[in-house]
């Protein structure tokens, strides 16, 4: 009887170390190393004309030829993937792959969790490959594929080469661009808060709360400038008597969170763990795929992490309760299991993300799990036992203390204050204030603490007061997005799934699209210039709306409702069309192609082929194949139409009536560019760019500071920077303004390792700096150094500096603004123009004041 030999294919070691342990040793386990097949890299990969099928090739030709070296002599092959679309495909992919080298069977076995009694159940009950799941995957690939090959081609030419766009990702990006033009349209409005501190009893009981302006007169109390605040705060300290007005008292429950989805463990993991989104994903992938347990062996401490269903497996539910009754409190346990409602979509058949075993506390795995893995699944353990505890129950008490101005006006100001009668789930779950990511200010009533009960306060009972005052505000712009709120968004409008999340926010900020400073994500530069032009001519494809519904659609194809190629035949109708007139924006008509084509027909003497650079420019070259692409497809883009028209004015001398043929077409040909201003504001002659290559070849060679972050959180390398101007000059280009000015601060920066700084330092006039590209300046001309140092020398002599001011978050301090003034210019020689017009603003107060 021949030796059966089981072999079994997950996607990583890790977890196949961990199913290896658990199946022993008949079966042999080994890694795919996630996906062995996708579309190709440099082509589109797609036959759309035969039913979108796809041209898939092997990306791990090693790890395909090991497989099938395993599988050659094997008598089954198990295909035990994650359970989701990606997971199916992979499996799907690794059995087209085999089938050839093998005659075993493939089986196909799905787990939510890596246990013990998990793995075998599955082995116990095998099935086929789900092919409702992997045509919902390549559907899916097939689209991202479609609209990333087919509107970066489009991005390159409009924009600049090497920029994508992404059928989700672009609609993120959106999303956010959106909310940072509210952010920088937002105009602050001033308002004021007034609050008074009261005594229950004047006698000096000690008994005194504070309370907030609520009211005026019976409508919402809105003071909205300081003028009025004094009349108010005026009218409130000599008025009559203090009393309460009402003191109502309600019981208040608080419900336990479900246990996480993917979604919400990004986003709480978010403000409570500072982990984006995507170390969430990983951190939790090594929870899920196995954890050495020192002698109990590797095992999975989490079920499976991407997931949009609070189903919780009854065996896991009644094990949390029993740990509950003996750990936490019988008290602490509701009669009937909690129960979570799924959203419309969400897979049944997945559960929650939830520890495997209730009974490994984090103190417990502490000693198995780094500092990351310890507080992901602290989060996790915690907030699954919390989805099956009691409600905290809670009494909201609030006052209304009432008094009447000296100007007759009716003032009511409120205090609340929130006492935990019973703490309920909150007992083990206390991440949920760092679960609200984005607090923002607003002129609704705060909680206070309060030394008096505020609940033995009567209605009519006289109340004294010890103060009254005010404090200006102003209205906060909506808040931007961090990576948790921006999950948050997606999913409300049925963008992404949860395989997807992590990916979206990852990917717009690897295309340097959004910056993420300080938690938050604000596009760049280059991020609103591709949105406003995805926007603007491809703005049904990348509307919220279409891309949930295609969603929907993808969605479908795994339910089996909607066949996979018939979808993306309807969906290529609309988007062929989009792309078409994308493709056509700034190209000339027909007849105007033809035209400026054939005015090259008398050009004789072409110039020789300049190489600049790794690149050749050939005229005569390039005119041909603009010519050969035109007679194929009737039709030119806008970049080969300018540069086209540029050309022609290169060889106007060999056209005749070559004015007229310009005109004729509507054009004007641009002059050339003023060559950069010198430091005397005269233009620098191209011969003179050699002083600059010789600063370039002397830094080349010196030993440059490490990166580091400057405005906006971009990285500057020197380095990186000298010799890409060192490129440039080799290649014969000229230097712009601020590439001149960049060449200098660095000739500056280096001097200590520069032998022949002196000399060099006179060839680029380093003593007086020319000013930016653009007109505009951030640092005072070098004229008005003397007047900077004369406005310093007076402002030391200034003895008697006005205390700090605090305004709102910022403390504006005199003498430390002054010597900070001072300590620059005497490091760099120069200010800001902003700094130039504080100091004059200090002099003018303090000498004038002084004299």
């Amino acid at each position: 009887m021949p030796i059966e030999k089981k072999v079994v294919i997950v996607e990583s070691p890790a977890k196949a170390r961990t199913i290896s342990r658990i199946l022993g040793a008949e079966y042999f386990v080994t890694a795919s190393m996630g996906h062995i097949r996708d579309l190709p890299e440099r082509t589109l990969g797609v036959d759309i004309k035969n039913g979108f099928i796809p041209i898939y090739q092997e990306t791990k030709k090693k790890v395909v030829q090991q497989l099938k070296e395993a599988s050659r002599d094997a008598t089954s092959i198990y295909l035990a993937s994650d359970p989701d679309r990606e997971g199916e495909a992979i499996a799907w992919h690794i059995l087209e792959s085999l089938k050839k080298s093998t005659k075993a069977p493939f089986k196909r076995v799905v787990f939510h969790e890596i246990t013990k009694s998990a793995v075998n159940n599955a082995f116990q009950h095998p099935a086929e490959i789900n092919m409702n799941l992997v045509d919902s995957q390549q559907a899916r690939r097939i689209l991202d594929r479609l609209v990333g090959y087919k509107v970066s081609e489009i991005l390159w030419s409009k924009i600049e080469r090497g920029i994508s766009a992404g059928r989700v990702q672009s609609v993120a990006l959106r999303i956010v661009c959106e909310k940072e033009r509210e952010v920088l349209a937002f105009i602050p409005q001033e308002y004021w808060n007034l609050m008074v501190n009261l005594e229950v009893d004047p006698s000096g009981s000690g008994k005194k709360y504070q309370a907030r302006l609520y009211q005026i007169d019976g409508k919402k109390a809105v003071v909205a400038t300081g003028d009025e605040s004094s009349k108010a705060l005026d009218s409130i300290r000599s008025g009559r008597d203090f009393k309460i007005l009402n003191n109502e008292i309600k019981p208040k429950k608080r419900y336990a969170p479900p246990p996480f989805i993917t979604s919400t463990l990004q986003q709480a993991a978010g403000p409570a763990l500072r982990f984006s989104a995507s170390h969430t994903m990983r951190i939790a992938q090594g929870l899920y795929e196995g954890v050495d347990l020192g002698t109990s062996g590797p095992a999975g401490l989490i079920t499976y992490m991407r997931t949009d269903s609070f189903t919780i497996a009854k065996e896991a539910q009644e094990a949390c309760r029993s740990y509950i009754a003996s750990n936490i409190g019988a008290e602490y346990l509701p009669d009937a299991p909690n129960f979570y409602k799924n959203a419309g979509r969400a897979q049944e058949a997945h559960e929650a993300i939830r520890p495997t075993d209730v009974n490994r506390t984090p103190n417990d795995m502490e000693p198995f799990l780094n500092p990351d893995q310890l507080k992901l699944y602290t989060l996790i353990w915690k907030r699954f036992v919390a989805s099956q505890m009691r409600p905290a129950e809670q009494k909201l008490t609030t006052v209304d203390t009432g008094v009447t101005g000296s100007d007759n006006r009716n003032f009511t100001f409120r205090t609340t204050a929130t006492e935990t009668v019973f703490s309920g789930f909150l007992k083990i779950y206390d991440f949920l204030d760092k679960d609200k990511d984005d607090k923002t200010d607003s002129t609704e009533e705060e909680e206070f603490m309060t030394t008096a009960s505020l609940s033995e306060l009567a209605k009519d009972q006289k109340i004294h007061l010890l103060d009254a005052k005010s404090e200006q505000k102003f209205t906060e712009p909506p808040p931007r997005f961090s990576e948790s709120m921006l999950i948050k968004t997606l999913e409300a409008n049925g963008i992404g799934r949860p395989s997807t999340y992590a990916t979206i926010v990852n990917t717009i900020q690897q295309r340097k699209y959004v910056d993420k400073l300080k938690g938050k994500l604000i596009p760049t530069e280059l991020g609103f210039k591709v949105n406003d032009f995805l926007v603007a001519n491809l703005g049904d494809l990348f509307q919220i709306g279409f891309t949930a519904e295609m969603e929907l659609k993808l969605d479908k194809i795994e339910e089996g409702e909607v066949q996979w190629q018939k979808m993306l035949e309807e969906f290529y109708k609309s988007f062929s069309a989009w792309v078409g007139e994308a493709k056509t924006i700034g190209a000339p008509e027909k007849e105007k192609a033809d035209k400026i084509l054939h005015i090259f027909d008398s050009v004789q003497a072409w110039k020789e082929p300049e190489k600049r650079g790794r690149r050749t420019y050939d005229d005569k070259k390039f005119v041909d194949s603009v010519k050969a692409q035109f007679e194929k497809n009737g039709g030119i883009s806008e970049k080969q139409w300018s540069a086209l028209i540029r050309l022609s004015d290169k060889y106007k001398e060999q056209i005749p009536g070559f004015e007229d043929i310009i005109a004729g077409l509507g054009v004007t040909i641009q002059e050339k560019p003023e060559a950069p201003l010198g430091a005397d504001g005269q233009p620098i002659p191209p011969e003179d760019m050699g002083k600059y290559k010789e600063a370039i070849d002397l830094l080349s060679a010196v030993k440059t500071a490490e990166p580091g972050a400057g405005r906006g959180g971009r990285k500057f390398d020197d380095k990186k920077f000298i010799l890409s101007i060192k490129s440039q000059l080799d290649g014969g280009r000229n230097l712009s303004p601020k590439q001149i000015n960049a060449v200098k601060k660095l000739t500056t920066k280096y001097k200590e390792q520069l032998p022949s700084f002196a000399d060099l330092s006179l060839k680029l006039s380093l003593d007086a700096p020319s000013a930016p590209a653009g007109g505009g300046t951030d640092a005072a001309p070098a004229a008005n150094a003397d007047e900077i140092r004369d406005l310093l020398t007076s402002l030391s002599t200034v003895t008697a500096w006005e205390q700090p001011v605090k305004k709102g978050f910022r403390t504006f301090n005199d003498k430390s603004f002054y010597e900070s003034l001072d300590k620059q210019f005497a490091a760099k020689g120069n200010l800001s123009v902003k700094q130039v017009a504080a100091l004059k603003k200090l002099a003018g107060r303090y000498i004038k004041s002084q004299n």
